[in-house]
């Protein structure tokens, strides 16, 4: 089973969209999605949440099952303000237009770290300097590694 974490509808009919985290118990089984997409979904969750969050997403996947990452990251962003002359207006637009609430902002190293404490092997880690998101791909090593 492939999983997508979206506020708005994926244009990847392949996976199944859960929009509200409440509903993840019932339409994915722990252990059970050999993919999970994250699409900019973290930051709507209080950052002292964010733990036990990526935890939940990470007992669902499966051993040698691959989550991927999509967040816009603070650093890039207020970097692309202070020293590039980036439009107040444009960080607003980035952060806020896709998300219905923004409880918290995150970097790439703290989501890696996150991952790594959780026992899941980091295979790339990119930033995207037109969209200002980082993405991470990791892994769910079997245990026999």
């Amino acid at each position: 089973m492939k999983i997508i974490l979206s506020h708005s509808a994926p244009a990847n009919e392949g996976h199944e969209w859960i929009q509200d985290f409440s509903d993840m118990d019932s339409i994915v089984e722990n252990s059970e999605a050999t993919e999970i997409i994250v699409d900019s979904f973290l930051s709507s969750f209080g950052y002292q949440n964010i733990g036990s969050i990526v935890s939940k997403i990470v007992s669902k996947l499966r051993m040698g099952g691959r989550l991927v990452i999509y967040e816009n990251d603070i650093d890039l962003l207020s970097h692309q303000y202070s020293k590039s002359g980036m439009d107040i207006q444009d960080i607003n637009n980035l952060l806020f237009s896709d998300t219905p609430a923004i409880a918290c902002v995150l970097n790439t190293e703290t989501i890696t770290d996150l991952l790594e404490q959780m026992g899941l092997q980091i295979e790339e880690r990119l930033i995207n300097n037109d969209t200002m998101q980082s993405i991470i791909t990791a892994r769910r090593k079997n245990n026999e590694n």
